[in-house]
């Protein structure tokens, strides 16, 4: 079984708006629509992926979350999301944790927000309460320049600060930051995503050796599809010189137990 638990794609409405945003950067392995992904998802062999909407703005957070609601139906497992500076924001996550979507996504970068601010901490603490994990970007992103608003560091102080929270890294704890990384987040109770980590941007036996210092437990499967191919990246994480039962947890069962599916 894999579970691809960091994926894309958007409504037919704003699908070309969200394609052309990248042109230039990326170059899109699928049309970026749910069809797109279900037949990307096929070739790869893997059978169920994980959305990851956006509220971008805070007025937008009800229809996203609709929308998210309506979209998550197998082989697609879908998120919510909220802004930390919607006015409702906690209302929103009441209404997320009811629906039953199990965590939601948010990026500081798009969201202009940091996990340090103080101004925040109420919105962490009502997702540790309502059992919602949090996926966040971490470190770079091709769209925007340095300084970025996620370090390994600050994320790590974000975690002791909140370490009932369960919390999701994506790009294997901040992208291009690989020493912060390894210095900061390694072995930390947190889960790391291999979204947009592959044979292009880092060595097998440097991934192995990252791997097993943070423990296979706590590493997710994920591509960021449509931003890179699904299958290349089965491929890439099957070739690794790892146990089968280590693959076995990055696949799906440590995804798995995060969306509480029983996969026995």
């Amino acid at each position: 079984m894999i579970i691809d638990f960091h994926t894309h794609y958007y409504p037919d409405k704003i699908v070309e708006r969200a394609l052309s945003s990248v042109q230039g950067l990326l170059e899109p392995a699928t049309d970026g629509t749910r069809a797109g992904l279900e037949a990307s998802m096929k070739r790869a062999g893997i059978d169920l992926s994980v959305a990851l909407p956006l509220v971008n703005t805070p007025r937008n957070s009800r229809g996203v979350n609709h929308w998210a609601l309506a979209e998550n139906r197998p082989p697609i497992r879908m998120l919510g999301s909220i802004h930390p500076e919607d006015p409702e924001v906690m209302k929103a996550l009441e209404w997320i944790a009811e629906s039953g979507l199990p965590g939601v996504k948010v990026h500081p970068e798009y969201q202009h927000f940091r996990f340090s601010e103080e101004r925040f901490f109420p919105v962490w603490e009502k997702c540790a309460q309502l059992g919602l994990f949090v996926l966040t970007h971490a470190g770079s992103d091709i769209k925007f320049s340095p300084p970025f608003q996620t370090n390994p560091a600050e994320l790590a102080a974000f975690h002791r600060r909140f370490p009932t929270l369960k919390l999701v890294l994506a790009h294997l704890g901040g992208m291009d930051m690989w020493d912060e990384v390894e210095k900061e987040l390694l072995g930390l109770p947190v889960y790391l995503d291999l979204a947009m980590i592959g044979d292009f941007n880092v060595g097998a036996e440097w991934l192995v050796r990252m791997i097993r210092r943070h423990g296979a437990e706590r590493v997710l499967f994920g591509t960021d599809s449509p931003w890179l191919d699904q299958k290349r990246s089965v491929d890439f994480v099957r070739s690794l010189p790892l146990s089968e039962t280590e693959k076995e947890q990055i696949f799906y069962r440590n995804a798995a137990g995060l969306l509480r599916l029983d996969v026995r």
